[in-house]
């Protein structure tokens, strides 16, 4: 039961990191590739203050608070670069705080890490953890589903489809931008709190490229204003690599043939998924 309510919370919780991937990269066109940064902010956040003997609420707060500022430094210089320098500047940044992570021994832990995180007292178990967050990402696809059918989703999607058009309307193109990275930042920040929560250690591998790769995808395949769509992606992405447990491969090469054949498998997901298929516009 135990592997059954893991695969279940994670599936919770890449949900919420693919809802900030779906507002930015799938539905406004912002190519924002800091996603790990703003985990590492809801984590390192939670952990730190828990392990310091803070209330667990308030670490909870620190943590999404951390994830906040990382996303208002994220909207600082969206609203002063273009798309593409924006884009080199948070795939940057995930190298500098990864850096920052594995070098500041005294407050991260260093590559050894933060070992026995306290888990919420609501969430002692992990049965217990499956069934609040279950709560928490339900909640968030039901407030994306109605921002994306608000004039302010038409606006986000306007930005992405015919930036031009949109400010001539009079609508702040920056603006809309500059939100919906902050409420991006805060959504990945507090998947990374529950997953931290969950795994009780936490050290620099955790997120990284890799993460960044599953949302990547995730936001380029659901890339139309469909909840349920963006749902069911993020459920096949975090299935595929389970299926290849059940392979019998040599054990020498076990890590790296998984992470081959899982690159493989989403290359021809995405290829075959969007390859030949006609763009459409929603605006």
């Amino acid at each position: 039961m135990g592997y059954l309510f893991t695969t279940i919370i994670r599936v919770w919780e890449m949900t919420l990191q693919s809802i900030g991937g779906h507002l930015t990269i799938g539905l406004g066109g912002i190519l924002f590739l800091g996603a790990p940064v703003a985990l590492w902010g809801g984590a390192y956040g939670y952990a730190i203050a828990a392990k310091a003997g803070i209330s667990l609420g308030t670490s909870f707060a620190i943590g999404v608070a951390l994830a906040a500022c990382a996303g208002a430094i994220f909207a600082f210089f969206y609203a002063r670069m273009s798309n593409d320098s924006f884009a080199v500047i948070t795939l940057a940044s995930v190298l500098a705080v990864d850096a920052l992570i594995r070098s500041w021994d005294s407050v991260t832990g260093g590559v050894l890490g933060i070992a026995g995180v306290p888990r919420f007292g609501f969430g002692q178990t992990l049965k217990n953890l499956a069934i609040f967050e279950m709560y928490i990402a339900g909640l968030a696809l039901g407030l994306e589903a109605i921002f994306i059918h608000s004039s302010w989703g038409r606006s986000l999607r306007a930005l992405k489809e015919n930036k031009i058009a949109l400010i001539s309307m009079g609508t702040s193109a920056k603006f809309i931008g500059q939100m919906v990275l902050l409420f991006a930042s805060i959504f990945i920040g507090l998947s990374g709190v529950f997953a931290i929560s969950r795994v009780q250690f936490l050290d620099p591998t955790f997120g990284g490229m890799v993460l960044l790769v599953q949302i990547l995808t995730i936001a380029i395949i659901s890339s139309a204003p469909k909840t349920l769509r963006l749902f069911a992606v993020t459920v096949i992405i975090v299935l595929l690599p389970e299926f290849l447990r059940f392979l019998n491969l040599p054990v020498s090469i076990l890590g790296y043939l998984r992470s081959l054949i899982y690159s493989l498998l989403l290359i021809i997901l995405i290829f075959y998924t969007l390859g030949n298929t006609y763009i459409k516009r929603y605006v």
